[in-house]
């Protein structure tokens, strides 16, 4: 039996198997080349790899940080944005502060601020400056190529006028110029024009006070700033002022002063009559509270208006009554008295050889306008006698009189509340000449400032305490709640005794009688005491023919004075002499200031000018007498007649009612009389009458 070989069934050919397999092979080695192929890379094929990965990372980068920037823009907050996106459609405006009033005593108003409107540009949103300008420049009073210019110019804000009438606003509103509009602005007024402009001062276009109260007060009356938010439309146009983003307290506290707004006005009027009458250089008046030093009035000639001061001269600024040295003259003889009384070196009754009006002292020699051999200290004070005082100082000695009139003020400022305060000039005692020390007791040689001396002679009359000046009293708020009181607060130091002063007030008051230097200045309502001074002005270091210095400085009334008014007129042209040029003043003045008060009228008897005229034998015939003018009332004031031919003492009768402060000048009947006939006066004012002989006079 043969053997059969089992064979498996194949499904692949044999011969087919052999292809595959070669394929196979072909396929590794094809496959292992290319892997060979591809462990070789070429630097040029590294670096292109390298720039398109760079590429593709920098466009990632990019894509990233914009989508991150959109989100943020979108969901974020950046300050620089929001503030840009506001500045197109809203515009904060700080608006100046508004002042606090200044008032009077009695709460008159002497300084008050009012809101006007400035006008301001855009000058990116005027389309048309030319025709802008056209329009504006005949409203606003500026020169058109002026507006021409500004609104041309780059930024966003230029002024165009400030502080412009209302009717000027309404004006400029109406034109509807585009990026033109207007800002409210506080503006000082002062309604009584100059009255006490040197006091009161004046502030500047931005509110900032420059001269006066205004100034020395400005952190008191300036308020607080505050601001507007404007909106504005798409064409940058203001939609409305009503969101206020900060406003504590728009309006500046208020000052209460002790000046009253009446007397001021009268001692002005007064000052200003007495400067023209005598054709005067310039001259003050001051008037003060005998016990407390509050100023009451406070007149300086040459005045200004604060509410025009600009193009005004410097020297108008000035109050002289604290910035003008002078020598006193007369005026000063009271001290020297009042401290030999004080020391019991004299009594009123105490004799003095006046040398019949000659004193030699050296080489020099001091005179008397009137000799006389012997006159009692009263009677020293009365006619103001130059050798009479040097003999009482005598009694002092140099250092005693330096000590004495420091201790009343003298060669020091005062301390009022004023700027501009001199301190006047008094030299140590040590260097003085026996003839300086004898021309210091009758003012010669010393200087002084009328806020001194009116404040020295205060303590000598109101029972010898000192008194501190002020102008200020108290400083409320806008609810008139008083913030802080600057009344000065006692105790006072005291300058002499109750006893000297109440020896020295009659003394003072002799002066006023008939035969004494000041008579001009006695009152018909109320008694007063004063002293007379005339003192010849240094000029180039020695003393000027001509130029004087007249002054009368007085209280009222003498029993328990109220005020003390000085009053100074510089050179003086006509007349010279104090009680003539300043007297009268002082009469006018005290009168209408004691009535201001309420003080009652203490005197009894004829008027002073009546009293004078005792001796008088100069008079009017008897049936002129007995038709004597009627001086007629209206329940306000009194219609002045014709007084023109009538005696002196007849005058005098008819103008009684109204208790006229009647000034007479010369001896005989009346030629002249100011205020004119037909002209109404109120009670206590001044008529000034001019007296000439018979021959030269007559009725008409």
């Amino acid at each position: 039996m043969s053997t059969r070989r089992h064979i498996p069934r194949r499904d692949t050919p044999v011969g087919s198997r052999a292809v595959s397999a070669n394929s196979r092979r072909l396929q590794r080695e094809r496959s292992g080349r290319m892997r060979r192929v591809d462990a070789v890379v070429t630097p040029d094929a590294i670096a292109f790899r390298s720039r398109t990965s760079a590429v593709l990372l920098v466009f990632a980068l990019v894509w990233t940080a914009m989508l991150g920037r959109a989100a943020w823009l979108t969901l974020g907050f950046d300050e620089r944005l929001t503030n840009r996106l506001e500045s197109q459609h809203e515009r904060v405006i700080t608006v100046a502060p508004q002042r606090g009033s200044i008032l009077d005593r009695l709460g008159r108003p002497l300084a008050v601020s009012v809101e006007l409107g400035s006008v301001y540009a855009d000058p990116s949103m005027v389309e048309d400056p030319a025709s802008a300008a056209e329009l504006l420049a005949p409203l606003l009073n500026v020169d058109e190529e002026l507006l021409r210019t500004r609104m041309s110019r780059k930024g966003r804000f230029v002024w165009l006028a400030r502080q412009v009438p209302t009717r000027i606003s309404k004006a400029v509103t109406a034109l509807g110029i585009d990026g033109v509009a207007l800002m409210p602005e506080s503006h000082r007024e002062y309604p009584s024009g100059s009255l006490a402009a040197q006091v009161l001062g004046f502030v500047g276009i931005d509110g900032n006070g420059l001269e006066g109260l205004e100034a020395r007060y400005d952190s008191f009356l300036m308020g607080d700033s505050f601001r507007y938010r404007v909106l504005r439309d798409g064409r940058r146009r203001a939609t409305n002022y009503d969101a206020v983003l900060a406003r504590r307290s728009t309006e500046g506290n208020t000052l209460v002063l002790t000046v009253d707004h009446s007397i001021q006005h009268r001692a002005e009027m007064s000052l200003d009559a007495a400067i023209e009458r005598h054709a005067a250089r310039a001259g003050f008046v001051l008037v003060m509270d005998a016990d407390t030093g509050a100023i009451l009035a406070s007149a300086s000639q040459p005045r200004f208006d604060p509410n025009a001061f600009r193009g005004t001269e410097p020297e108008a600024f000035k109050n002289l009554a604290v910035s003008m040295n002078f020598e006193p003259g007369s005026t000063m003889k009271p001290f020297v008295v009042a401290q030999v009384l004080e020391e019991g070196l004299a009594t009123a009754d105490t004799t003095v050889y006046c040398e019949k009006g000659a004193y030699r002292i050296g080489r020099n020699v001091v005179h008397d306008t009137h000799p006389e051999e012997w006159l009692s200290v009263e009677d020293v004070v009365k006619v103001s006698s130059n050798i009479g005082t040097v003999k009482l100082a005598e009694e002092l000695g140099p250092a005693k009189l330096e000590a004495t009139l420091r201790r009343f003020g003298f060669g020091g400022k005062t301390g009022i509340d004023l700027y501009g305060e001199e301190a006047g000039i008094l030299h140590p005692s040590a260097g003085w000449a026996r003839i300086t020390f004898a021309t210091h007791a009758f003012g010669q040689g010393v200087a002084v400032t009328g806020m001194q001396m009116t404040a020295g002679f205060a303590a000598l009359v109101n029972g010898g305490h000192a008194v501190q000046p002020h102008v200020l009293a108290e400083v409320r708020d806008i609810n008139g709640d008083v913030v802080s009181d600057h009344r000065p607060v006692g105790p006072f130091e005291r300058r002499i005794s109750e006893e000297t002063s109440a020896t020295l007030r009659p003394m003072l008051g002799r002066v006023l009688e008939k035969d004494g230097t000041g008579w001009r200045a006695a009152m018909g309502e109320y008694t007063a005491g004063g002293k007379t001074g005339t003192a010849q002005k240094v000029k180039d270091g020695r003393y000027a023919k001509g130029a004087y210095v007249s002054s009368f400085i007085g209280f009222a009334p003498v029993d328990d004075p109220k005020v003390v008014t000085f009053v100074v007129l510089d050179e003086p042209t006509n007349k010279y002499y104090g009680g003539t040029v300043a007297g009268p003043v002082f009469s006018e003045v005290t009168s209408h200031a004691l009535r201001a008060l309420g003080v009652a009228p203490d005197k009894v008897g004829d008027p002073p000018a009546l009293a004078a005229l005792e001796d008088d034998e100069d008079t009017a015939d008897d049936d002129d007498a007995a038709q004597l003018p009627e001086l007629v009332a209206d329940g306000t004031g009194w219609l002045i007649p014709d007084l023109t031919g009538l005696s002196a003492r007849d005058a005098v009768l008819v103008l009684g009612p109204a208790g006229a402060a009647v000034q007479l000048e010369g001896s005989g009947l009346v030629s002249e009389q100011t205020p004119a006939p037909g002209a109404w006066i109120a009670e206590g004012d001044a008529v000034a009458i001019a007296l000439a002989p018979r021959s030269t006079g007559g009725r008409r």
